[in-house]
């Protein structure tokens, strides 16, 4: 088993960083998406949640990817 090198280690917590970030975003859009039914104005945060999270987790994916030399 090889070591870690301190870019992985270093990637590995910008990935949860991100993971982190994802999670909120879906938390927001979920909440959001179940306030739709009251306010029309939570659609607008509700309908690109999807949009964003794909967009998100490929930003993870190239920054782990990247750790792999």
């Amino acid at each position: 088993m090889q070591a870690k090198t301190q870019k992985e280690s270093k990637m590995e917590l910008v990935v949860i960083g991100i993971a982190l970030i994802a999670f909120v975003v879906g938390l927001v859009g979920h909440l959001a998406g179940a306030s739709f039914a009251n306010f029309d104005t939570f659609g607008y945060i509700a309908a690109p949640t999807p949009l964003i999270l794909a967009i998100i987790a490929f930003v993870a994916y190239k920054v782990a990817a990247s750790a792999e030399d």
